[in-house]
């Protein structure tokens, strides 16, 4: 099955921040020898747009951001940085895992530092490294656990160690994979505000993948609906007309909010 999308907010431009273009991918299957779990799937993201994917279970969000990072290559089509195509993971693509994957034997600071160094440190001086690695873990509410190791840290510190590492880089795309979901309810609420005012002030473009059609809601200027596997592809693009800054409160007392969630929840159980 191949779907297009059912309603397009913005149509391809000759240079957006991320598009992708007509890209499929499949897997060797146990039983079918090959299973294709994207089929052909075009949309374009524009310069400071936050835009999240849902869909529903084994509907290839992950294998889709994937192809985004340039972590894997499609099978057909092909992902664009500002008109140019994405071939191997580049530092102008950060990208936050769910697993926060940190070196265990390496303070916050230290693990922030270690992403600079390994990513075109030279282009900086030491003194400007530290700078940039305080101000991100700073900015996450981690200064006071710098020098703290992944193992004296929660669950949602090291999660926030891991989102300061990824904005220190300064990509000019952030993809994020579930960052959240392995998160209790409370932390997961106090990070969602924390990634809220760090997205509206730094003017990136961000690509979200989630389950949680809220938390989609509260963080994006555009939902990609995925349909259901395989084959699956952008089912609708949804614009979130709610106004920046953002308050939570204010967007989810919306009835524009109540009526998007009906929407988006009735396409994730239809799948089609």
């Amino acid at each position: 099955m191949t779907v297009t999308s059912e309603a397009t907010a913005e149509p391809l431009t000759a240079a957006p921040a991320l598009a992708a273009v007509e890209v499929t991918k499949g897997f060797p299957h146990r039983r079918r020898g090959f299973q294709r779990v994207l089929g052909e799937t075009s949309f374009s993201i524009r310069e400071g747009e936050f835009v999240t994917i849902i869909g529903p279970s084994g509907s290839g969000k992950s294998t889709l951001l994937k192809l985004l990072a340039g972590l894997e290559a499609p099978d057909s089509g092909r992902v664009e940085l500002a008109g140019e195509p994405v071939t191997a993971p580049s530092r102008r693509l950060g990208v936050v895992f769910q697993q926060h994957v940190l070196l265990p034997w390496l303070t916050a600071k230290q693990n922030v530092l270690f992403a600079l160094e390994a990513h075109g440190g030279s282009d900086r001086s030491a003194s400007e490294r530290e700078r940039l690695a305080e101000h991100w873990l700073e900015l996450v509410q981690l200064s006071d656990a710098k020098d703290l190791k992944p193992g004296q840290l929660s669950g949602g510190m090291q999660q926030r160690v891991g989102i300061a590492r990824a904005f220190a880089l300064e990509s000019e795309v952030l993809l994020m994979d579930e960052p959240l979901g392995a998160l209790d309810a409370l932390t997961r609420h106090t990070l969602q505000l924390q990634l809220l005012k760090l997205s509206e002030q730094e003017k990136r473009t961000f690509v979200l993948v989630t389950h949680d059609v809220d938390e989609a809601l509260l963080l994006s200027d555009r939902i990609l609906v995925l349909s259901q596997g395989p084959e699956a592809a952008v089912l609708k693009d949804v614009k979130v007309p709610f106004p920046r800054p953002r308050d939570r409160d204010a967007v989810e007392s919306s009835s524009d909010y109540l009526a998007l969630r009906r929407e988006l929840l009735g396409l994730l159980t239809s799948g089609s």
